[in-house]
């Protein structure tokens, strides 16, 4: 598995509509953690644990039109 973060959200307008698309595919993937900004901004910290950026790219793509985010980048854990 791979660890990649990005930030996100519903275009202005458009979160009812992605929450309904969201229901409707079942949430948020297994292995995503999503942190809302404290802000209230509409925009969250996306946490996915996937296979492949293939993965993340595949489920955005469910929202085309309605969702906007950053650039998403791969981590690695740190060693001592």
């Amino acid at each position: 598995m791979k660890t990649f973060y990005f930030t996100g959200g519903p275009k202005p307008g458009m979160q009812a509509k992605f929450f309904q698309r969201l229901q409707k595919i079942g949430g948020a993937p297994q292995g995503w953690v999503i942190y809302a900004h404290a802000s209230d901004d509409g925009q969250a910290l996306h946490i996915a644990n996937v296979n492949s950026l293939q993965d993340i790219l595949a489920h955005l793509a469910h929202f085309d039109g309605l969702y906007e985010y950053g650039q998403i980048v791969e981590v690695h854990p740190t060693r001592a």
